[in-house]
């Protein structure tokens, strides 16, 4: 396995206190941005009642302006102080949801104005993603598995509380579910204050940010492990993420006349499933071969998407949302775990980025082709692709690539 030289700001003896400040701030960051997401799409389908096509083009015009920001945001996170960046993006992050709740008052909120607003937000989350992850390295110490495993359950809760607070908008009101947002987000910034800073990479600092980006490119398409793991997840993200986006609010709204706080309920039992899977894992790490377990994964998706698809009664539809969310933890985890491993630390905030930029460049695509499926044959079709993505994402990462074979280093060590 190719692999390159750490060459990079030292990592920081562990720490109890930068580790829970860490996940107190990215805690806030991902329940206010589950309140976001939650929040578009109910607006999208329950307030404005758009169609499938203009929910799925909504989704890419939110999606794509972010892709260009994420290879950004991972030169920033390889050569400055990731630190700074997300305290700024933390405060400006709270402005989309005040303007929607400003907007909301005088009863102005609509199409434009709603894409707006999330493509703001998602810009900036675009940017400072890369530099979030790297931040985890520096204060993991020697426990990457555990660390990542533990941000990514605490980030569970997080985004379950969210969608929680944003199904209550017809109790709350959309105005204070959205003032509510922008107080987390300012929040959140206090405590990502409280993390050591990093010094940059002088070596990287040097270079001009268009060549830092091609190198980082160059560097993950040479990187066989690295490039077939990207490209698999994206893949995954194109008709599975694509399918929890855009066909499940249809599947709850038009095939069950659910409302939005059904939608809030399946989207917080998604999360629980999450949250146990990673929790769960905790007990297991660190992990000696991830990629097995990712693979494996896959195939166990399938039989989730066929229940769905046969459209049987709510009860096992909460069953199967969350098992998937179970299983979205479980992938999740893996992939961000293997990525963060075996980057070396000189490339590992562009690798990230590339590795996020994947799925986000996935997704949108894959929610405008779900949306036009949707408005052909109906929300349950939409299904379909995910399962024949799953099965040759496991035969591909098989027979084609080393995920099978990847041996965790931090599992050698132990």
């Amino acid at each position: 396995m190719a692999r390159m030289s750490e060459q990079s700001a030292p990592v920081l003896p562990p720490s109890n206190y930068q580790l829970s400040w860490y996940n107190t701030g990215n805690a806030l960051w991902m329940g206010s941005f589950s309140i976001q997401q939650l929040l578009v799409i109910w607006i999208l389908v329950g307030i404005l009642h758009e169609t499938p096509e203009r929910v799925g083009f909504a989704q890419m015009l939110i999606a794509i302006p972010g892709l260009i920001f994420m290879l950004w945001g991972g030169v920033i996170g390889d050569r400055q102080d990731g630190r700074q960046l997300l305290i700024q993006v933390h405060y400006l992050s709270a402005i989309p949801p005040l303007v929607l709740a400003i907007a909301s008052i005088y009863g102005l909120i609509g199409f434009w104005l709603l894409i707006a607003a999330a493509l703001v937000a998602n810009l900036l989350n675009s940017a400072s993603n890369p530099a979030r992850n790297t931040i985890l390295n520096r204060v993991a110490g020697n426990k990457l598995q555990f660390a990542i495993s533990l941000s990514t359950g605490i980030g569970s809760i997080a985004s379950i509380a969210g969608t929680k607070i944003a199904g209550e908008l017809d109790t709350l009101g959309l105005e204070n579910v959205l003032y509510l947002q922008a107080a987390m987000f300012v929040l959140g910034a206090f405590f990502v204050a409280r993390l050591t800073p990093a010094p940059p990479q002088a070596q990287i600092a040097r270079e001009s940010t268009l060549h830092t980006i091609r190198d980082g490119l160059a560097h993950v398409w040479r990187f066989k492990l690295a490039r077939d793991l990207i490209g698999l997840n994206s893949l995954s993200g194109f008709f599975n993420a694509g399918a929890w986006l855009v066909a499940v609010p249809f599947i709850i709204t038009r095939v069950y006349s659910g409302d939005a706080v059904l939608l809030a309920n399946m989207t917080a039992v998604f999360y629980f499933g999450s949250l146990v899977a990673t929790f769960g894992l905790l007990r297991f790490m660190p992990l000696a071969r991830p990629g097995r377990l990712y693979l494996i994964m896959q195939l166990s998706r399938i039989p989730v998407l066929v229940i769905l698809w046969l459209e049987p009664d709510l009860w096992l539809v909460w069953a199967a949302i969350a098992y998937w969310g179970f299983n979205m933890g479980v992938t999740t985890t893996m992939s961000r775990l293997m990525v963060q491993e075996f980057a070396s630390a000189e490339y590992r905030a562009r690798i990230m980025s590339i590795f996020i930029l994947g799925m986000m460049a996935a997704v949108p695509v894959g929610s405008l082709v779900l949306g036009f499926i949707i408005g052909v044959w109906g929300p349950l079709d939409a299904l379909v692709p995910g399962m024949m993505a799953s099965t040759l994402i496991f035969l591909l990462g098989y027979r084609r690539t080393d995920i099978w074979k990847y041996q965790s280093p931090g599992a050698r060590m132990s």
